[in-house]
């Protein structure tokens, strides 16, 4: 059974002595609760979480207001187990920009590590706290939004997309991120372009494909089936099989001189492949990430990569949320965030 990963911030102007107080349990009780220690009881957790609630109500925040009520935050992937890396990422980034936002309108956030329980039954105790729900990554659990919205739950998805459906979303503009790294690329004189991407049911996978075809084409390149690779399936931005994938591009007759990754972990990955073949970047190959994680500037050598503003994500997510809680409807549209290209060492011009 998945156990729930569960942290718990504290409003403006509730210290854990009050919580503490409240509930009758020591400080460090509180701080494990906060903190989601594993062996903090179900029961003592909820104690925590109704007392953070009567508490709030007589808190007064900064800016005046009263503080109110909490907004969930989980992974939009449902799975029964661990979520694979690149998703405990983006829950890390968009965290802090969520985090602050609320906490500047009242709320605080309930974080929901593994969304699994809330999908196939469970996690009463989050329906019980929440008044919305930003649901986090590029894969996109459909019927876990539909629980969100049979409870009534203003719900916005962070980094992926719902098509066909009126839930709205916040994320980067992939096909342009990727249009600009291609162009940087067919600037640089290279033609032969591989594209290693993500699961072909993923709405970002489509953007970022279409933005590597739409820079091809503007440039007379005829785009080649053979370049493009992707792995479907609820890890399909694995960096494992992001190294076979560059493994195959590698491996081809006429093998590309450069190759863009759906993230920048599998683009780490992709590395290595070329390693394994005595291949040297940027010398003989260019590789370009996307995201601009860690991985991307402790790479060696430092990836060339699509910076996309996670905190942002975030706090603007919180805002649609809060936008439909005092307006009582909320409008489907995406919000595309721009990118920007950061050109590291990792890319060149190609081989003679």
């Amino acid at each position: 059974m998945a156990v729930d990963d569960l942290t718990i911030s504290l409003p403006e102007g509730i210290s854990q002595r009050q919580v503490a107080d409240a509930v009758g349990i020591s400080i460090s009780t509180v701080s494990r609760t906060l903190s989601g220690h594993p062996r903090v009881s179900s029961r003592t957790r909820s104690d925590v979480l109704r007392a953070i609630d009567r508490l709030s109500r007589n808190a007064v925040p900064d800016n005046g207001r009263p503080v109110r009520r909490v907004i969930g935050l989980t992974q939009s992937l449902a799975i029964d187990g661990p979520a694979n890396r690149g998703i405990d990422i983006i829950l890390e980034q968009v965290l802090g920009g969520a985090e602050t936002a609320a906490r500047q309108a009242g709320y605080m956030l309930y974080t929901l590590q593994n969304s699994y329980s809330l999908r196939s039954g469970g996690g009463q105790a989050f329906f019980d706290e929440v008044r919305g729900v930003i649901s986090a990554g590029g894969l996109v659990s459909r019927p876990l939004i539909d629980a969100f919205r049979q409870r009534r739950l203003p719900t916005v998805i962070i980094g992926g997309h719902l098509p066909d459906s009126d839930v709205p979303s916040v994320a980067a503009n992939s096909a342009e991120g990727v249009r600009q790294a291609t162009r940087h690329l067919i600037d640089l004189g290279h033609r032969r372009i591989g594209l290693v991407n993500g699961p072909t049911d993923t709405y970002t996978s489509m953007e970022k494909k279409a933005g590597y075809l739409s820079a091809l084409v503007d440039a007379g390149i005829t785009p080649d089936i053979a370049l493009i690779r992707w792995h479907d399936g609820p890890f399909g931005f694995d960096a494992g099989d992001a190294m076979t994938m560059t493994g195959e591009l590698l491996d081809l007759e006429q093998r590309p001189t450069a190759i863009l990754f759906a993230n920048d972990s599998m683009a780490v990955s992709g590395m290595s492949a070329c390693r394994a073949r005595r291949l040297t970047v940027p010398d003989d190959i260019s590789i370009v990430g996307f995201h601009d994680d860690a991985d991307a500037r402790l790479a060696s050598p430092q990836m060339t990569t699509v910076r996309v503003d996670r905190l942002e994500w975030g706090a603007a997510a919180v805002r649609r949320v809060l936008d439909a809680l005092d307006n009582g409807s909320m409008s489907a549209d995406r919000l595309l965030l721009p990118t920007e290209l950061v050109v590291r060492d990792s890319t060149a011009r190609p081989p003679a």
